[in-house]
C-alpha cells in the first residue's frame, strides 16, 4: 500500500475535522445527569426558575464530590448559584410536568471542563477526572461454611442491586444473577479468587476488575444491636490486599439501612483509591512525543476519537506521518503512569520502549507493526 501527497493532504484534514468534532462535546466526567427537581412556588414560571437555579448549583455540589478526594472537599469555597452559572455549558430537560405553582423534571447538566479546571486550579485544588472502566461487584452472604451468592435469602446481593447509580468515576456494576452467572461462578469459587470464573463475569458484564464483597452478620436482629463484619477484595489488573470493615447497627437503623451504610462506604473506598492513583495537581504539566504504529487511516481515526476522551490530555498535534507510523506531541497534566493508565480506560497502550521511547497502540494490536507493502 502506498500514501501519495494527496491521501497525506486529505488524512491531514479527517484528523483535523474529527478533532474538533470531538473537542464540542463535554467529557462524561463533566456531565451530571438525571437531577430530580420540584420546586413549588407563586407560579410557574416562577417555579421553574428557582428549579433552574437550583439543579445547577446541586449539579455542581455533585461534580465536586465527584472530581474531589474526600481530603480536598473541605477546601471548596462556597460557591453560590450565580457563580455556578459561569461553569454551566448547557442543561437538558427532560419528563417536564408543571402545574400553576409547581415545576418537576429531571434535568442533566453539563459543565465547562475549562471552566471548571481554572476553578480547581485557583483554589490550589487537585482532582481526578479518568473514568475508570467498570467494576464487577460479586457481594457474598455468609461465612465460608455457609456463604451464598445467587441463592434467595442473600441481603447483601439485594441491598446492592437496588442501590441507585452515583455517577462516580468508578462504576460498580452488580450482576444479574441470572442463569449465565449461576453457571458460571458461585460463592465458593468466588470466596477463592478462581481467576478464570472472575475474568469470565467481568467480560459479560464488560468490566476489567471484580470487586468481591463478604458480607457476615453476627449477632440476633431480635436481641439487640447486630455487627456487620464486610471483607472486601478486588481482582483484575487492579489487585488489592482484602480489607475487613465492621459496622455495628445504631439504635434507630434497621438492617436495610446498616446495609446502605456499609455499600457506601465501600464504594467511598473504591472511589477514593481510583482518585489517589488518577489526582492531577495545579501546574503539574508535561509534553512527550509518541511513536503511533498504524496500518491506515481508521487505526489513526480510531486512536485521535480515544485520545480526546483521556483525561489530563490538553493537547495533541501530529509532528510526522509516513507509511505505517507517524508521531504526536501530547500535552497533559499529571505524571506518565498517570496517563498510561488514563489512556487504558479508553483502550490505548502507551508503553516506554528503550529503542524508540513512547509508543502507543490501540489496545489488543499487535506489540510490532510492520509497514505496509508499497
Amino acid at each position: 500500500m502506498r500514501f501519495h501527497h494527496a491521501a497525506f493532504a486529505a488524512l491531514f484534514g479527517l484528523l483535523l475535522i474529527t478533532a474538533a468534532r470531538g473537542a464540542l462535546g463535554a467529557p462524561e466526567a463533566f456531565i451530571v445527569r438525571g437531577i430530580q427537581v420540584d420546586v413549588t412556588a407563586d407560579a410557574a414560571a416562577a417555579a421553574r426558575d428557582a428549579a433552574h437555579a437550583q439543579v445547577q448549583l446541586e449539579a455542581f455540589q455533585r461534580l465536586m464530590a465527584r472530581l474531589l478526594p474526600l481530603g480536598e472537599m473541605a477546601a471548596v469555597a462556597a460557591v453560590e448559584p450565580r457563580q455556578v452559572v459561569e461553569f454551566v455549558t448547557d442543561f437538558e430537560v427532560a419528563n417536564e410536568r408543571t402545574s400553576d405553582v409547581r415545576y418537576l423534571a429531571d434535568i442533566t447538566v453539563r459543565f465547562n471542563p475549562g471552566a471548571v479546571r481554572r476553578f480547581l486550579a485557583n483554589n490550589g485544588l487537585a482532582h481526578a477526572e479518568t473514568l475508570s472502566k467498570p467494576v464487577a461487584v460479586v457481594p457474598i452472604f455468609g461465612a465460608a461454611h455457609e456463604a451464598r451468592l445467587w441463592e434467595q435469602g442473600n441481603p447483601w446481593w439485594a441491598a446492592w442491586a437496588t442501590r441507585p447509580p452515583d455517577g462516580a468515576l468508578v462504576p460498580l456494576i452488580v450482576p444479574l444473577g441470572d442463569l449465565d452467572d449461576i453457571a458460571g461462578i458461585n460463592a465458593e469459587q468466588a470466596l477463592n479468587g478462581e481467576m478464570a470464573a472472575l475474568s469470565d463475569l467481568a467480560r459479560r458484564y464488560g468490566a476489567d476488575d471484580v470487586l468481591i464483597t463478604q458480607a457476615i452478620l453476627n449477632g440476633d436482629p431480635a436481641l439487640g444491636p447486630v455487627s456487620l463484619q464486610i471483607g472486601t477484595s478486588r481482582f483484575g489488573r487492579r489487585q488489592q490486599n482484602t480489607t475487613i470493615e465492621t459496622f455495628i447497627q445504631g439504635a434507630e437503623e434497621d438492617l436495610p439501612a446498616l446495609y446502605a451504610r456499609a455499600i457506601g462506604i465501600v464504594a467511598q473506598g473504591v472511589r477514593e483509591d481510583w482518585k489517589q492513583r488518577n489526582l492531577l495537581r495545579p501546574g503539574q504539566a508535561l509534553r512527550i512525543t509518541v511513536a503511533v504504529p498504524v496500518s491506515g487511516l481508521s487505526d489513526w481515526l480510531k486512536i485521535r476519537r480515544r485520545l480526546g476522551r483521556v483525561a489530563g490530555v490538553a493537547r495533541s498535534e501530529i509532528v510526522t506521518l509516513s507509511r505505517g507510523r507517524g508521531e504526536l506531541d501530547i500535552s497533559f497534566v499529571g505524571d506518565e503512569q498517570q496517563l498510561a493508565l488514563a489512556m487504558s480506560q479508553n483502550d490505548l497502550d502507551l508503553t516506554y520502549d528503550e529503542a524508540v521511547g513512547w509508543l502507543l497502540r490501540i489496545a489488543g494490536a499487535p506489540a510490532a507493526s510492520t509497514p505496509a507493502s508499497e
